[in-house]
């Protein structure tokens, strides 16, 4: 097989054609690495401002009936003559920062121990390549200087890496080489965050609020939903132990009834031992996710499951300054839920399932034109908070996400088909067509039935020589090269 390449260089006058040195595949991604190389005329027409053009350009593999083999994106180019190795890539190339510092006390917002400086951008870089982020860490920083660190790096790496040259052993003819890399992996330009799914107040500390004994015997703190639906699924407060106490710390979530907690919505609990080791921030994780309308009042009531002690009970942390315009606090003292001058620390995290995520995250990839759309074949039922720091890339945000696999114990993968389309998948895909390995190292399907292009074999079945049906595994990657062909990754 003579593998045909589809690429746009602007300028260049080709001499010959393109060949196909070697390609790789993996899940998670599809296609993942291609180096292709071609004999060239007049290398001196070749420079600098013009292989800058060619760099993160598409570029697609066929067979010779037009089915896509491979696809992808120019990440370098080398230009081989004579005995000199001129490089330029794009692998360090940044047009697009933000830089982070630390809190000045993670106890005041332990989920945003960090504090962001605006972003900073190379418009023309933007435009020309598609946004390539960065996110610098910095030990210590105000806004001011870490503003200028994110400005300082971009003005360092705005632009590609200069020419590489290397000396070669012998004399070559005039050769082009490109390296290009799958479209999985230019999600690694993008850092991946979300600012929705936390409802919080979280300042405060300098003041305490006990319950579980006489006159105090629980607490609630009335909250409202902000503009769109909040699927509740994880409730945090910063809490204590006063004595011994040996029951459940139980929160509910209720309905609001005249400015007054009312219908039980949702409830969980944490047994007295969590609580061991002074002041923390505890979480209680609701069982099924409880949805909250837009806009709508509900009230977080906290309780113990036993009876009344003044000498071993319970504490949480509030905020004397009335921070929090969008509630109150009240607490019940037997007869009467009595509004107190203070509100609590609370974080309301909503959840969503990690496919759920996957899609969202593809979606944005669609906005940025780097993928064209997504399919999930099989939602995951693994709920997780969808509020997260702007931190890792959205490749390893969907790489986090299906590591979590599904709740049926189902394994998830993922891969960037020939059409651009993100498809997350359970694995063994396509089980009712098993691979098999043979002694010779390729693979065959049932006498008759062809091969189809790589990308289309990972996920499958792979069924060992000689090995119990037990033993069996799944195609993780494959490599084609133009001494072997096609052969499996193993290992």
């Amino acid at each position: 097989m003579k593998p045909q390449v589809r690429l746009d260089l602007p300028g260049l006058q080709m001499g010959s054609d393109w060949q196909v040195q070697e390609m790789d595949w993996a899940i998670p991604g599809g296609a993942h690495s291609a180096i292709l190389s071609a004999y060239i005329q007049n290398p001196t027409q070749i420079n600098s401002e013009m292989v800058t053009a060619w760099l993160a350009k598409a570029v697609e593999i066929c067979n010779p009936v037009g089915e896509v083999l491979w696809h992808g994106w120019i990440e370098a180019v080398s230009l081989e003559y004579e005995r000199l190795r001129l490089r330029w890539d794009c692998s360090q190339m940044i047009n697009r920062v933000i830089a982070r510092y630390p809190t000045v006390s993670a106890l005041l917002d332990p989920y945003r121990s960090w504090t962001y400086s605006s972003w900073v951008e190379d418009q023309a870089g933007v435009d020309r390549l598609g946004a390539r982020e960065k996110l610098l860490t910095l030990e210590h920083a105000d806004a001011s200087s870490a503003l200028q660190a994110a400005t300082n790096h971009l003005n360092s790496k705005s632009k590609t890496s200069g020419t590489q040259i290397k000396l070669l052993e012998k004399h070559t003819k005039p050769r082009l080489v490109l390296h290009a890399s799958g479209w999985w992996q230019r999600l690694d330009w993008t850092l991946d965050g979300e600012e929705s799914g936390m409802l919080a107040h979280l300042p405060g500390g300098k003041s305490q609020q006990a319950f579980g004994l006489s006159g105090i015997e629980r607490l609630a703190q009335r909250f409202q939903v902000g503009g769109t639906a909040f699927a509740l699924g994880q409730i945090c407060l910063r809490a204590a132990l006063i004595g011994a106490p040996a029951d459940q710390v139980r929160v509910l979530i209720c309905a609001d009834n005249a400015a007054r907690p009312g219908t039980v919505l949702a409830t969980a609990s944490l047994p007295n031992y969590v609580l061991h080791g002074g002041w923390q921030w505890l979480t209680w994780l609701l069982d099924t996710a409880l949805n909250l309308s837009a806009g709508s009042f509900a009230w977080l009531v906290v309780e113990r499951s036993a009876g009344l002690d003044s000498s071993n009970h319970y504490v949480l942390e509030s905020d004397d300054g009335r921070g929090y315009p969008d509630g109150e606090l009240r607490c019940w003292n037997g007869s009467d839920w009595i509004l107190l001058n203070q509100d609590l620390r609370f974080c309301l995290l909503a959840v969503t399932e990690t496919t759920g995520l996957m899609r969202e995250v593809a979606e944005r990839a669609v906005q940025g034109g780097v993928l064209q759309g997504v399919q999930i074949w099989k939602d995951s039922g693994v709920q997780i908070p969808r509020w997260r720091t702007l931190e890792k890339t959205r490749r390893a945000a969907l790489e986090k996400w299906l590591s979590y696999g599904c709740a049926d114990g189902s394994e998830l993968s993922a891969l960037i088909n020939p059409a651009g389309i993100l498809e997350v998948f359970p694995l063994p895909r396509l089980a009712e067509l098993p691979l098999q390995l043979g002694l010779d190292g390729r693979l065959h399907l049932p006498a008759g039935t062809a091969l189809p292009p790589a990308i289309d074999l990972l996920g499958r079945r792979l069924l060992l020589p000689r090995a119990q049906r037990e033993e069996e595994g799944i195609l993780q990657g494959l490599r084609w090269t133009v001494e072997g062909g096609l052969l499996p990754v193993m290992g």
